[in-house]
């Protein structure tokens, strides 16, 4: 009586089988499709390092003595192309010395030809692909775990935390190499209004198009950050104060575009270019925070720039700006 597959169909994945042997590895073929597995079968070390290169793979089963390389070494360049990838080796001819080395190499298991059971091959790569589910899950949840951790949980843009962490290098990468830097601050205008007459449900949804109308008017190299409340900052590197107030009259005319729930929308911009008169982060995000201040004062839907003479002297200027033309 045929030996029957613990199950059928149960499993999904793309697996990579390897061996000389044509009519061993049609058996593990024929098993791994009853398990519902889709299966790129070669006869070489050599053609394995070809399909690995060619395609993705799940999980790989390779017999450990093949012409062109060895099964092992398919398996060490395998998790060099993705860690994520599990192995199978298989050997007629078992030593303990390339056990050691099979599960040196990265690899889940090592079984022994022949096969006592093909069910032992199928709870092995049953196993195998289960255990490479898991390392992906693990890895996925630790990734956004860590995006949370940096990002603005209702805008998506990265929090303060993380400007604080940026902002601390950029202003050092500045100091020491002269490159520019600059920051915009940006605050709604008339956002309060908005909540306590619509609702704060509405309000949010302001902040949510504004966050996409920065980042649509950034560059890639840009951070953009929702500061806290209804001010969001975009951190500038390698941009000097023209550069910045282009990017905050962008930033304007997408707002300009928003409308929320019938509601427009409008803001006011504030300015600075890193000097050495920063002498700490507090104090280059201080002065944008007075140039912001002079933008409110100006009525809103203003921008304020802080610029520094040849001496000691500042002064920030205020303007309403025109609409970027199409």
């Amino acid at each position: 009586m045929a030996e029957q597959p613990i199950s059928q169909g149960t499993l999904t994945g793309k697996i990579l089988i390897a061996d000389d042997d044509v009519d061993f590895r049609s058996l593990l073929v024929r098993r791994a499709v009853h398990m519902g597995l889709t299966v790129v079968e070669v006869g070489s070390g050599t053609q394995a390092l070809e399909a690995l290169n060619r395609e993705s793979f799940d999980a790989i089963v390779a017999d450990l003595y093949m012409p062109g390389c060895s099964g092992v070494e398919v398996a060490f360049e395998a998790r060099k192309i993705d860690p994520h990838v599990q192995a199978i080796v298989l050997t007629g001819s078992a030593t303990l010395e390339t056990a050691v080395e099979a599960l040196r190499a990265g690899v889940y298991d090592y079984l022994t030809k022949p096969l006592e059971s093909m069910n032992t091959f199928e709870i092995s790569l049953t196993r195998a692909l289960e255990h490479q589910r898991l390392l992906k899950e693990n890895a996925r949840l630790f990734a956004e775990v860590q995006r949370l951790a940096v990002t603005d949980s209702l805008t998506g843009l990265y929090n303060r935390h993380k400007l604080s962490e940026v902002l601390e290098a950029e202003i050092e990468r500045s100091r020491r190499y002269s490159r520019a830097l600059s920051v915009v601050m940006i605050d709604m205008d008339g956002l309060k209004r908005i909540n306590d007459t619509r609702g704060h449900a509405v309000g949010d949804a302001v902040l949510q198009g504004v966050a996409q109308a920065i980042r649509s008017a950034v560059r890639r190299v840009d951070m953009p950050t929702r500061f806290g409340g209804d001010e969001f900052l975009v951190l500038l590197p390698e941009a000097d104060s023209r550069e910045a107030v282009r990017v905050a009259i962008r930033i304007f005319d997408h707002i300009a575009r928003l409308t929320v729930e019938g509601e427009s929308v409008s803001a006011s911009a504030g300015v600075v270019q890193w000097e050495p008169v920063h002498a700490t982060p507090g104090d280059f995000l201080h002065a944008v925070d007075q140039a912001l201040y002079q933008a409110k004062r100006a009525g809103g839907h203003h921008i304020a720039m802080v610029e520094h003479d040849d001496g000691e002297n500042v002064t920030i200027r205020a303007w309403e700006p025109e609409p970027v033309k199409a």
